[in-house]
């Protein structure tokens, strides 16, 4: 028994020496093998002893980037509608106002129409010509209200007159007073008896003659009523009311300005035209698609005869005059360490130069990248890249400023 174990642990032995030679011969073959190089990257125009130092030590931040227009246009119709006329082609250069794309627009062509002639009836020479008329019969209503009301407070009569009234009124009194003497001599007589009858006369016309001057030297020396007065101020608003919408109107007319509180039916009639013109041209620009600014057309979605959805991007127009650059795949971590106005050297990679610029935008919102979080950042050239087209693909240093 004691012969047999000693004979297997012989033979385990024998084993573990067998393998460990096996593994050092490995281990001899593998450390004669050559490393296997790493790479060096180097920048367009540079060398392995120009590389920019990166965000995680050095002084300057490196991103991907790619040249883009300054302003480009994502155009659609905010209406819905068959496509008329597609007056435009890609490539096409365009002036800002060109209409570009039409929708079938015959009934709003219409209704501009019928707006433009009702406000040339309301415009015309004659009309013109009546306003002035009103006018100057409102400014002469507006004159004699301003008499009335004056007429009011001055003296209705002269000293003389008042003073002749006054006389008058005396012998008018002593009339009176010798009518009634003779009228009681005769006041118990019948009815009918002709010198009753004649002093009756007598003294009734002598009143009669007493009151009317009194009347008179009243009127002369009175003052107006609190009623009288009303009445002539409401007429004198009211004509200066009448002359200030008249003058509002014809200036309206002649296509002068008007302030905001200027009212009259008349007025609001012509304003009401005007805003009717105004809708229905707004309502055909709907259906037009027009260059907001001068450039190229880089994209045509439709053609003409298919439907239009609301919002849909049918035109893109490009400003290919102006170019910048935006980032593709600055992190977060470098983002940071910019900031708007800080230089940047420029690398267009077709044209292997650089261009001076400088950081103008650094969008507040991040994008994915293969997972990665990077910040969308907007550097303009200092002076334009001569032969530089939109899409080239750039490298961008930042410099960051003390």
């Amino acid at each position: 028994m004691k012969n047999a174990s000693f004979a297997e642990h012989k033979r385990i032995a024998a084993f573990i020496l067998i393998i460990l030679l096996f593994v050092w011969i490995l281990s001899a073959c593998t450390s004669n093998a050559s490393p296997t190089p790493i790479p060096t990257i180097v920048l367009s125009g540079g060398n392995a002893d120009e590389i920019p130092e990166s965000a995680s030590g050095g002084e300057g931040v490196v991103a991907s980037a790619v040249v883009v227009p300054e302003r480009e246009a994502h155009l659609a119709f905010v209406i819905g509608g068959n496509i008329a006329a597609l007056h435009v082609k890609v490539g096409d250069h365009v002036k800002a106002g060109q209409v570009l794309m039409e929708l079938e627009n015959h009934l709003a062509q219409l209704e501009v129409e019928r707006a433009k002639r009702a406000l040339r009836e309301l415009t015309s020479p004659a009309m013109i010509a009546a306003a002035e008329e009103a006018l100057a019969s409102a400014q002469k209503e507006l004159e004699e209200a301003q008499n009335n009301v004056s007429g009011l407070f001055y003296p209705r009569a002269s000293d003389a007159l008042i003073d002749k009234v006054k006389a008058e009124i005396t012998l008018a009194e002593e009339q009176l007073a010798m009518a009634s003497d003779t009228y009681r001599h005769f006041a118990r007589r019948p009815d009918g008896d002709p010198q009753k009858a004649a002093a009756l006369l007598a003294l009734t016309n002598a009143q009669l003659n007493l009151n009317a001057l009194r009347a008179k030297y009243n009127w002369y020396t009175g003052k107006p009523s609190e009623t009288d007065i009303a009445i002539a101020q409401a007429r004198l608003s009211a004509a200066q009311a009448a002359v200030q919408e008249a003058q509002w109107y014809l200036a309206a007319l002649k296509g002068e300005s008007v302030p905001p509180e200027a009212s009259g039916a008349k007025l609001a009639q012509l304003q009401q035209a005007r805003d009717d013109l105004a809708a229905a041209q707004a309502r055909l620009e709907q259906t037009r698609l027009v260059a907001p600014f001068d450039g190229v057309i880089s994209q045509i979605n439709s053609i003409a005869g298919e439907y239009a959805v609301p919002g849909q991007i049918l035109i893109i127009v490009s400003d290919l005059e102006h170019l910048q650059v935006r980032t593709t795949d600055l992190s977060e971590r470098d983002v940071v360490r910019i900031k708007v106005g800080d230089p940047a050297l420029i690398t267009i990679n077709a044209l292997n130069q650089d261009f001076h610029g400088k950081v103008i935008s650094i969008s507040p919102l991040a994008n994915l990248l293969g997972g990665d979080v990077v910040y969308e950042v907007t550097v303009a050239f200092e002076e334009q890249p001569h032969g530089a087209l939109a899409g080239m693909t750039a490298d961008v240093i930042f410099e960051e400023s003390e």
